[in-house]
């Protein structure tokens, strides 16, 4: 409920904000029109940036605080090592919440078997193309890493109880689960709770193929790219099964109340705990890719006495499968290694997603020569303009440092008001948005990495032109602001920061953007400091009309 207030009273900021820019639109416009001597320059203005770590440092051993990562619209798995020394590797674990389609189940009395248990989490990919024999090629949507490199799978049964209400605010706000929780959750589950391993696994774009024969005639159903285990099996290189395991959960609770709701089928089965662990821990290596639960699902396949006679009969029988779907809270869990603290850090800023860091930037903060030569506090000369200059446009421009990445750098950054947990008013006030394609949506915002011929990052360029005008004109408060990485631009909504009350002071991280959380990427950017050259140093400028008359 909270939390929806604050939704609510974010919004009506909003659009009380773009009703005023527009305003300033129109005034710009008509009075630019109304004169005839003018001239337009630009002006670079002070700052300061730094970087800032979303929660304490650690060095991947005790992180006491993590980000939010149960309200994420997609889920990491896998292994990724940044190739840029300091970021190190990052490894992805999921622990999900699962529900059966339907309830009270009748699984038959006489022979019941089991046959498989699949599981089966696709990835996001695209069809490329189908040759003649059917089969299709698939390419990934977002694949990171070395694919060749293998890493261990284990899969858990899962004794955390997963609440979907937080009992701190008497149950009136939803429970928020962390990246660093990882240890928490499988501290309740023992040996005899690991159903599936894999020392080997690596992440593939081939799909999967399941042949059967029907009528005499091969039938071959084709799956997308994804994890696809067969949970009745141990492991590809185990003599063991589960047979007993899943005949526990399912037949032995026939007619119980186990399987008669939601609710209490979740309290008996918390779910699955989906851990990705490197081959080398000293030195991880590996790819690292996202799953798309809401086409996931564990189909219990079984056979009875009726599906025995329907089939000698030549009688087709309805089914003799039972579905459970990924529903209710499904975790990230993030796990650093080697990384390197660079927090504070203002000749460099490091820009990292998963739970990284981020860049604090601090608009108009220094003095600048004024017209008579003498320098001034920067905010008191801007603010002394209002009425005389007409803004065109402002832009921040970061500039990476190829000295110190080495490639693989995100396309995307986005700026946030650290004051109100948002991105500025300079990206609902651009038009470009695109859903299909979010890496072209926003574009007028915040414009895609410029590379050079290489394909080497150069710059990300920021345009928050009516976010100036708003302190120039309106007034508004020139808060601290936020400069993140992002999966996709269009994503708005925010993480928490485990450990940290919300409130409205812009020099406590309380949130972040759950988007960044979703970027495992990494990249290094020159500050502003007085020790960055020239060339390369952040620019922050404002391109201005003033009338001469």
């Amino acid at each position: 409920m909270i939390k929806s207030l604050k939704s609510v009273a974010l919004l009506g900021l909003i659009l009380v904000i773009s009703i005023s820019c527009d305003n300033d639109f129109t005034n710009i416009e008509s009075n630019i029109q109304g004169i005839k001597n003018f001239e337009a320059t630009s002006k670079l203005f002070p700052f300061t940036a730094k970087t800032q770590n979303f929660t304490p440092f650690s060095g991947g051993l005790n992180d006491e605080k993590g980000v939010q990562t149960n309200n994420l619209n997609g889920k990491v798995f896998g292994v990724y090592k940044n190739p840029t020394n300091g970021f190190g590797a990052t490894v992805a674990s999921v622990i999900s919440q699962v529900a059966p389609l339907t309830y009270n189940p009748d699984f038959g009395n006489i022979n019941r078997t089991i046959e498989s248990v699949w599981l089966n989490i696709p990835y996001y990919s695209t069809l490329e193309s189908t040759d003649a024999d059917g089969d299709n090629t698939y390419t990934l949507d977002s694949i990171y890493g070395d694919t060749d490199q293998e890493f261990k799978l284990y899969i858990y049964r899962s004794n955390y109880v997963l609440r979907d209400l937080d009992p701190s605010s008497d149950f009136e706000t939803t429970q928020s689960y962390f990246s660093n929780q990882g240890d928490l959750f499988e501290s309740v589950s023992t040996a005899a709770d690991l159903i599936y391993t894999d020392e080997n696994f690596k992440i593939s774009a081939s799909e999967h193929t399941v042949s059967e024969i029907i009528d005499g005639e091969e039938v071959i159903e084709r799956i997308t790219p994804g994890i696809r285990l067969n949970l009745l099996d141990a492991g590809p290189n185990s003599s063991n099964n589960n047979v007993s395991f899943w005949e526990s959960i399912f037949f032995d609770n026939q007619d119980s109340e186990i399987l008669s709701t939601q609710s209490n089928f979740k309290d008996f089965f918390r779910g699955l705990i989906i851990k990705v662990v490197p081959v080398d821990e000293t030195n991880p290596n590996g790819s690292l890719t996202y799953l798309n639960f809401d086409s996931g699902s564990i189909v219990f396949d079984y056979t009875n006495l009726e599906e025995e006679n329907a089939e000698a009969a030549g009688e087709t029988y309805d089914t003799t499968e039972y579905t459970l779907e990924f529903n209710g809270n499904i975790v990230n869990t993030f796990n650093q290694i080697n990384a390197v603290d660079h927090d504070g850090d203002e000749d460099n800023l490091y820009l990292q997603g998963t739970d990284g860091s981020m860049a604090v930037i601090d608009l108009f903060s220094g003095d600048i020569q004024n017209e008579d030569g003498d320098l001034v506090p920067s905010l008191d000369y801007f603010v002394s303009k209002n009425g005389k200059w007409l803004i065109n446009e402002a832009n921040l421009v970061f500039y990476v440092n190829k000295d110190l990445v080495e490639g693989d750098e995100p396309d995307r950054v986005t700026l946030y008001d650290l004051k109100n947990n948002a991105p500025i008013i300079d990206y609902f006030l651009d038009g470009t948005t695109n859903t299909a394609q979010p890496e072209f949506s926003k574009i007028l915002f915040s414009e895609t990495l410029e590379r050079d011929s290489e394909d080497n990052g150069v710059k990300y360029k920021i345009r928050l032109t009516s976010h100036i005008t708003n302190i120039l004109q309106n007034d508004s408060t020139n808060v601290k602001l936020g400069l993140f990485l992002v999966n996709n631009i269009n994503v708005t909504s925010g993480s928490t920061i485990q450990g940290v009350n919300n409130d409205d002071d812009d020099s406590t991280l309380d949130m972040i953007p759950s988007t960044s959380i979703l970027s495992p990427k990494g990249t290094i950017l020159h500050g502003y400091s007085d020790n960055v050259d020239t060339p390369l140093r952040a620019e922050f400028e404002i391109f201005y009309t003033e009338p001469e008359n």
